[in-house]
């Protein structure tokens, strides 16, 4: 009975996931965002040739084909899978680790909320390369006030906090962030949390996007280039 149940539990679980899933048709028209005077459509991108492949077959998953033979190179997708170190699920229990649908759901209530801001902590040269839609650019190293002085004041005027005297902060408008950077195996948006933590940030005013642009690569969403 135990093993029912507990099947009952995760057959409840999942269905209780999709439902939320479905919010977004992001297969179908996607998700309409008007931000600073730009408009996006962030969406699962498929090509229809795409659309008619059942999956891999189970046996290519652990051979480290992941894609079965034949495909069409437009419909596979390759990654770099040894670089970095991998980071923790969480950063503590007072920060939010989010994913691809959190991150949808937030863009879209900050197209009405200028106290929301997603931040991209990679480098510019990354940034420009590819970005999530609406996301800011604020590199990692800025957050580091000993060496990057300068734009660490600039970042504090984004975030909206206010230096009252020396290593003392307002934080009464700090706004409610995101941060991201590459994915799992990347440091750089952990790096400018801590350093947020550090600073006094309110980390209830904190989300990560751990999964970064792996993760929304992997899943074929939208991306905008500079």
């Amino acid at each position: 009975m135990k093993t029912i149940h507990s099947r009952i539990f995760v057959a409840l679980a999942f269905v209780s996931g999709l439902a939320y899933a479905n919010d977004y048709d992001l297969r179908g028209d996607g998700v309409q965002i008007n931000y600073d005077d730009n408009s996006y459509i962030i969406k699962r991108i498929t090509d229809e040739e795409c659309k008619k492949i059942n999956g891999a077959d189970p046996k290519n998953i652990w051979s480290g084909n992941y894609a079965k033979e034949g495909l069409s190179e437009k419909c596979v997708k390759k990654f770099v899978t040894t670089v970095g170190k991998i980071t923790p699920m969480k950063i503590n229990d007072k920060i939010e680790t989010i994913g691809e649908l959190e991150v949808i759901d937030f863009i879209e209530k900050a197209q009405t909320n200028k106290n929301m801001l997603l931040i991209d902590a990679r480098l510019p040269d990354w940034f420009l390369q590819m970005s999530i839609p609406t996301a800011e650019n604020i590199p990692f190293t800025y957050f580091d006030k000993s060496k990057y002085p300068d734009d660490f004041y600039d970042v504090l005027e984004m975030i909206g906090v206010k230096e009252i005297s020396k290593d003392k902060y307002d934080f009464s408008k700090a706004k409610e962030l995101v941060l991201f950077c590459n994915g799992a195996w990347c440091p750089q948006s952990t790096f400018a949390i801590n350093n947020l933590i550090n600073l006094g940030y309110p980390q209830e005013k904190i989300k990560w996007y751990r999964g970064g642009m792996y993760s929304w690569k992997m899943l074929n969403l939208t991306t905008t280039s500079e």
